[in-house]
Parts: structure tokens; sequence; C-alpha cells
């Protein structure tokens, strides 16, 4: 009985939105940018961003482990891979995290979002 009380407090747990199970805080931006799939250019509104990646809203075509390129501030190009991708928004997770004083620089310069989507 134990381990069935036990088992529903861990999908309970996996279910709360309160609890962060990411390994990055996510910062909410609205920049506009955009990618580079497939050898064509596609614009992108970037939601959040975090060192290991970002979610943005597009109405590019990507696929499920696609590698792409993502422009941002101070780094330029920054080669990605589509996590996933839903109803027009998409998760990428960079290729190398970025490092945490370049990662300042580069919020330094993005507008942060006020609300969540």
């Amino acid at each position: 009985m134990s381990s069935v009380l036990a088992s529903l407090a861990q999908v309970a747990r996996l279910r709360d939105p309160s609890i962060n199970q990411r390994r990055a805080q996510r910062v909410l931006v609205d920049m506009v940018s955009h990618i580079m799939a497939r050898g064509r250019t596609h614009g992108v509104r970037v939601i959040n961003i975090s060192e290991l990646g970002l979610m943005c809203r597009t109405d590019a075509e990507v696929f499920i482990g696609e590698r792409v390129s993502v422009w941002l501030p101070v780094i330029k190009d920054v080669e990605a891979e589509v996590r996933w991708a839903e109803d027009g928004r998409v998760g990428m997770e960079f290729r190398e995290p970025i490092k945490p004083r370049i990662y300042e620089a580069m919020l330094s310069l993005i507008p942060p979002r006020q609300t969540a989507w």
C-alpha cells in the first residue's frame, strides 16, 4: 500500500506546475529574431530563454531533432536543436550552453516580457 501512495505522490509532483524541474531557469523576454533552417531564414519571436535553450513563436515548419541556427545579441548565430514544436511554438536546446558572462551580457540587450503566455 505504501508503494502505491509513493507512486501517487510522485505523479502529483510531476503534474504540479509550481514545481520547476527544468535544468536552468527561464527568463521571460520579448525579442524578434530569426532562425536559419534547411538553408532558409525564418522570423521568430523569442518568448523565453536560458543558458541551455529558448522557446519562440514562428510560422516556420521545423521538425523535432532538426538542427537550426538562431541569431542572438552578442553571440550572433547559435547552433540549436529543435526539441519540440507545437501550434507555432518551438523549443530549442543550444548545442553548447551559453557561458554565464556572455549570457548576462546578452540578457542586458533583450527586452523583458512582463507576462507569460
